[in-house]
């Protein structure tokens, strides 16, 4: 009995401590001031946004040649579906105008402007349901906000989708407060923009869809709690209205229809798996024991955080139908379609913590129990330390030569690589891998049109099939002949992610003529004779890369002349050894590595040396 006493009496402590916590004013403008240091930390400028240039390929044609629609097989050398719609024309000239005034900060600036957006429909909500902004609640946006890192870390068009939805959801909820049901009649004018602006408005469809079932089933079961029939109609009405607003586009109708042949195109569900916006976090829970600690951190832990977050929310769904006899279908049916989504693709992972947020605070208001966003103020403040320190220590251990502020947009593009292309202007066509087309398309168009691209869609018919067979196991000399008799080209500009098929081209009897931090440029062995004079004077020596500091490049350069010019690699790995931070990781495996390939090559004569 004692031993009782003492557990309450230690429990209503805990309680009494983090209620007189959740008042501090000093520890919530803490962790408001950390808030977007966290974010800034987990959003550094990615090295792979290739993305972003294609996007602005196609806002630049839509302003040059004054006009919304586009054959989007002009950029492209090989067979192309010339009848492909792709409608983002409204999202490609804004990014485009953005880099064009302000380059990478402005688009760093309008990435924030998406954030503030987000954390202000988050703000706005807690204010319509009578709630503060705590700890509980900031500690829920951080853990939103690194959910989101996966697919927002990326500069473009995509970005409004998440900011849209988020304002869509707030204004449910308040139409479900106030019973306002004529301002649904606002989301058509939503969707009359968005479809201009990305192809995730279909996840706004499914929003619509989740709400309106929901409200359904709490019409049928719950009529007293629901929205009476007239109400119903209203948000029904709004739906369909919103689904025609989508047919107000370049294309109309046809652009929708193209939308649903593609998501049901064999052939383009076999190339999407290929394709990391495609990539399921499911296997990430199989074995969390099992994971790398890089893949975790980019991946698992994302995953972890929203079975925590499901959990919780069905916490609250139990507990209403035990204690009301009751069940909010609206809130149930968003929870379990968003979760199912947002874990089944990367590019939807942005959908189930919006939804867990706003479902969580409205069902906290709706059970009278918002009490417990005070009193789990400790725990919440432990678990923001650990997703702050979590987030710092990784970010400094595994991510050296990290840029933010939008810097470094054009080094990790093969920049001086499609120079070397344009002065020298190599016989084409050319090949390219699938990531740095998207580049190519900015930077080399209308000199010289791609093989393939991350549009991805024009090619699904037939080259990106044949793409994909090519890099995904080590390729012949045979295979690259039969590839290169189907696809004569006679130049090759390849990524160094697609680091084994630039050897399986090598072997293949390909000639390396330049490479540089991104990528490298091979010629057929035909076509050396033609190659200008002046290329072979081209400096190909290790010291061009002496103030690298980025250890991927260093490690692909090493490759490259580890294989190609044994005696330069040991240049590359002094360079390593001097300038990658000591921080680092996984600098000294790195290294030994090196090392074990150098002795190999007969340039060591032990690996410790």
């Amino acid at each position: 009995m004692r031993r009782q006493k003492n557990r309450f009496s230690l429990i209503s402590s805990f309680f009494t401590l983090s209620e007189k916590l959740a008042s501090s004013r000093c520890l919530k403008w803490i962790l408001l001031t950390l808030l977007p240091v966290m974010i800034l930390l987990k959003y550094p400028v990615d090295r792979l946004d290739y993305d972003l240039w294609w996007q602005m390929a196609l806002g630049k044609y839509y302003l040059t040649h004054h006009t919304l629609m586009i054959d989007h097989s002009i950029f492209s050398w090989t067979p192309a579906d010339s009848g492909w719609i792709y409608n983002t024309f409204l999202g490609s000239i804004i990014f485009y105008l953005i880099y064009s005034l302000a380059g990478g900060l402005g688009l760093w600036v309008f990435q924030w402007f998406i954030f503030i957006g987000i954390f202000l429909s988050f703000y706005v909500f807690l204010r319509i349901f009578k709630q503060r902004l705590d700890v509980t609640s900031i500690t829920l946006i951080a853990a939103i906000g690194i959910t989101f890192s996966v697919s927002c870390n990326y500069y473009k068009p995509e970005l409004f989708s998440p900011l849209i939805l988020s304002w869509m959801a707030v204004a449910f909820y308040y139409i479900r407060k106030t019973r306002r049901t004529k301002l649904f009649y606002i989301y058509p004018f939503v969707f009359a923009l968005w479809v201009n602006l990305h192809g995730a408005f279909i996840l706004g469809f499914c929003f619509l869809a989740s709400i309106s079932i929901g409200e359904l089933l709490n019409r049928i079961f719950f009529p007293r709690e629901s929205f009476a029939d007239n109400e119903l109609i209203h948000l029904w009405t709004a739906s369909f209205l919103s689904f025609l607003a989508t047919f107000l586009n370049p294309y109309g109708i046809n652009y929708l229809l193209n939308i649903c042949n593609a998501m049901l195109s064999e052939t383009y569900a076999v190339t999407s798996k290929n394709i990391q916006a495609y990539v399921s976090f499911w296997p990430y829970l199989k074995d969390l024991t099992n994971i790398d600690p890089i893949s975790f951190f980019k991946m698992g832990q994302i995953a972890l955080i929203m079975v925590l977050m499901l959990f919780s929310l069905l916490g609250l769904f139990i507990y209403d139908l035990l204690k009301n006899k009751s069940c909010d279908f609206s809130s149930l049916v968003l929870t379990v379609a968003t979760f199912l989504g947002s874990m089944e693709a990367v590019r939807a992972v942005y959908m189930f913590p919006l939804v867990f947020f706003l479902s969580f605070f409205y069902l906290l208001q709706r059970l009278k129990l918002t009490n417990i966003s005070a009193r789990a103020t400790i725990l919440s403040l432990l678990v923001f330390l650990l997703l702050f320190f979590n987030l710092s220590y990784f970010t400094f251990r595994y991510g050296a030569d990290n840029k933010w502020f939008g810097a470094g947009l054009e080094s990790f593009a093969p920049e001086q690589e499609v120079a070397f292309l344009k002065k020298y202007r190599l016989e084409g066509p050319i090949f390219n891998d699938y990531l740095i087309g998207g580049y190519l398309m900015w930077a080399l168009y209308p000199d010289y049109k791609v093989f393939i691209d991350p549009r991805l869609a024009p090619y699904s018919r037939e080259v990106a099939p044949d793409y994909w067979k090519l890099v995904n196991k080590p390729a012949t000399p045979e295979d690259i002949r039969l590839f290169t008799k189907k696809y004569p080209f006679k130049t090759a500009i390849i990524h160094y992610r697609e680091l084994p098929l630039i050897f399986d081209f090598l072997k293949a009897g390909w000639r390396l003529v330049y490479f540089e931090k991104s990528a490298v440029v091979l010629v057929d062995e035909s076509v050396v004779p033609r190659i200008p004079r002046e290329v072979r004077f081209v400096d190909l020596g290790p010291m061009r890369f002496k103030d690298v500091k980025n250890p991927e490049v260093l490690l692909n350069v090493f490759s490259i002349y580890v294989n190609l010019n044994p005696q330069a690699s040991s240049v590359i790995y002094d360079i390593y050894q001097r300038n990658v931070s000591n921080c680092y990781k996984l600098k000294a495996e790195h290294l030994r590595v090196m090392r074990e390939d150098m002795r190999q090559k007969n340039i060591l004569q032990n690996p410790a040396d």
